[in-house]
C-alpha cells in the first residue's frame, strides 16, 4: 500500500486532472490525448492529411484543416509529418 500512498500524496494533482479532467498534463495517456490543428498555423499543405493512417483529417488546399477526434487513432503521424508545428498534442 505504501507505493500507491506515495504517489496519492507526490501526484495527487495529475491524479484529479486523469479522474476529473480527463486530461494527462504528462502527455503520456493515448486515450486522454487530443490532437488539434491550429488554424492559424496551418498552411493547408497536406502532408498530414497524406500522413494519417485513418484519414481522420480532412480539408481542402489553402484551406485549414481539421482532425475528426473520433477517427483519430493518436498516433502522433500527423505531428511528425507537420513542417509548421501546426499541431499541437493537448
Amino acid at each position: 500500500a505504501n507505493p500507491v500512498l506515495s504517489t496519492l500524496t507526490h501526484f495527487h494533482d495529475e491524479y484529479l486532472a486523469h479522474i476529473v479532467s480527463h486530461k494527462c498534463p504528462a502527455g503520456v495517456c493515448k486515450a486522454l490525448l487530443h490532437f488539434t490543428i491550429i488554424p492559424d498555423h496551418c498552411k493547408a499543405c497536406g502532408l498530414c492529411k497524406k500522413d494519417c493512417p485513418t484519414s481522420a483529417i480532412s480539408g481542402e488546399r489553402k484551406v485549414p484543416h481539421v482532425i475528426d477526434q473520433d477517427l483519430c487513432i493518436k498516433c502522433g503521424a500527423c505531428m511528425d509529418a507537420c513542417p509548421f508545428d501546426a499541431i499541437i498534442k493537448e
